[in-house]
């Protein structure tokens, strides 16, 4: 068999089986001939290997001048009629006696839909254009051009590459640096493909190369857009479902889910969508999918029994996404640390403390969780103040002192309720300790209380009321009192 036409029989219909014909490892048409075809009709094999043969000695190379038999320059592809079908014959100055390439049959026509008239134009036109590509990319000057572009070409991207990587190295863009490394390896490989693509020996190669990449390409960009629809649905479901049929403060609170619930599940939609993609891809390649399947689950069990605590770790996270434990933005305690809420996924949630650490702790390891910003916040407030100072005086500049706070413009939108409830919480010869509690809206009550121990320093100051010591301190005698000997 003579290299770029290899016949094919498969069936297009369920009255005819087609064979392709190739040129250059591109298929310019496909022959037919009936799925069940008399036995003194030539068998579509055979028909296909006589068109495969009269094409390559159409492309015949002379090995004194290096040039191709039929000249591109004066070629010409003619229709010859025989009773009831067409012959598609080549010609060019130096062949003046027609040369039969195929013949277009009552068969063809039928498969195709047409007249065996218009059909044989069609491939007329179709043979003509594949043969003198063929032709034109078999000249010695042709081949001596070419590999002077694919020298060049290579020399250029070898540059391109050197500058990438030294720009790459030192990139502090990270989405930038990421496109730099998916330009380097696309560009070789169309530079590689149109190298191949330039020579009769490997332009089947290209050929081959440039279908898959196509569909390749076809397959992830397919599975991007639809990976930006089923967010896009996603992100419009959950903000829905935050809105409808939802009271006033139970709205607020879900709509501070929303982010949250819909990274979680636009992740879960992205991992299953790259899944399938990558199974489209390798159906394009020829990688037999149900190995691949195969291989896959028995590799999810083994991974399940090794990873079963990163099973715990996704169940944990669809339980705190569900049950409303906490969101990205809302200030926790777990364990042992404690924060806001940087960031939420299935398997982990990362709280960034007062320090600036950020802490990752898996969902399983959160035995308990204290939420200090779900619905609305308190500030439970104590001022410590010297014993024998009049204590209702001081209760009322505290209560006056929350009052005024929550009457100011810059504060009002913090404080939901200013006084809760105030008096004496406890005694001992450090000091009265007063009480109160202030409700803030979440993740006010920290700003809120700094704002209310500036402002309780001052006005008790103004009062002339002093501050205890601490009552947890150890009691230490004033130096004008002397113990007691006895």
């Amino acid at each position: 068999m003579l290299p770029g036409l290899t016949p094919s029989a498969t069936p297009a219909a369920t009255l005819f089986a087609t064979a392709p014909v190739i040129i250059d490892g591109a298929t310019v048409l496909r022959i037919a001939a009936p799925a069940n075809p008399a036995p003194d009709a030539m068998p579509i094999e055979m028909r296909s290997f006589l068109i495969s043969g009269a094409i390559s000695q159409v492309l015949a190379t002379e090995p004194e001048t290096g040039k191709t038999a039929y000249d591109p320059a004066t070629f010409k592809v003619s229709l010859q009629k025989e009773e009831s079908e067409y012959v598609l014959v080549v010609t060019d100055a130096r062949h003046i006696t027609p040369d039969p390439i195929l013949t277009v049959t009552t068969d063809d026509a039928r498969r195709a839909n047409s007249t065996v008239a218009e059909l044989a134009q069609q491939w007329q036109g179709s043979l003509y254009n594949a043969l003198y590509q063929a032709l034109e990319r078999r000249q010695p000057e042709a081949i001596h051009r070419n590999t002077e572009l694919s020298v060049r070409a290579a020399i250029a991207l070898a540059v391109l590459t050197l500058a990438g990587l030294l720009l790459f190295r030192f990139l502090r863009n990270r989405r930038a640096a990421t496109i730099i490394a998916w330009i380097i390896p696309l560009l070789w490989l169309a530079a590689i493909t149109y190298a191949l693509l330039q020579f009769p020996q490997t332009v089947s190669y290209g050929e081959a190369i440039r279908r898959t990449a196509i569909r390749v390409a076809l397959v992830w960009i397919g599975a991007l857009v639809a990976d930006q629809v089923v967010a896009t649905a996603i992100r419009q479901a959950v903000r829905w479902w935050a809105t409808i049929g939802k009271p006033p403060g139970g709205q607020a609170r879900s709509l501070l889910r929303v982010p949250t619930m819909s990274k979680a599940l636009v992740g879960f939609s992205t991992s299953i969508i790259l899944v399938i993609a990558i199974l489209a891809m390798l159906a394009v390649l020829n990688v037999p999918i149900a190995s691949v399947v195969t291989i896959g689950g028995i590799a999810a069990v083994a991974i399940g029994f090794a990873a079963q605590s990163l099973v715990r770790d996704c169940l944990g996270g669809l339980l705190v996404l569900f049950e409303d434990q906490y969101v990205e933005g809302d200030y926790v305690a777990i364990g042992d640390a404690n924060g806001i809420v940087e960031r939420l996924t299935l398997r982990v949630v990362q709280v960034r403390d007062s320090r600036g650490n950020l802490i990752t702790i898996p969902h399983s390891s959160a035995i308990q969780v204290i939420n200090s910003s779900r619905t609305w916040a308190r500030v439970d407030y104590r001022v410590t103040i010297a014993v024998g100072a009049d204590l209702r005086k001081a209760i009322e500049v505290l209560r006056d002192t929350l009052e005024g706070l929550s009457s100011d413009a810059r504060w009002r939108d913090a404080i939901v309720e200013p006084v809760e409830w105030i008096g004496v919480e406890s005694m001992s010869r450090n000091g009265i300790v007063l009480r109160a509690a202030v409700r803030t809206k979440p993740l006010r009550q920290f700003e809120v209380r700094r704002e209310i121990n500036l402002r309780v320093y001052e006005n008790l100051a103004k009062a002339e009321i002093p501050l205890g010591n601490d009552p947890s301190a150890p009691f230490v005698a004033p130096p004008d009192v002397s113990p007691d000997p006895a």
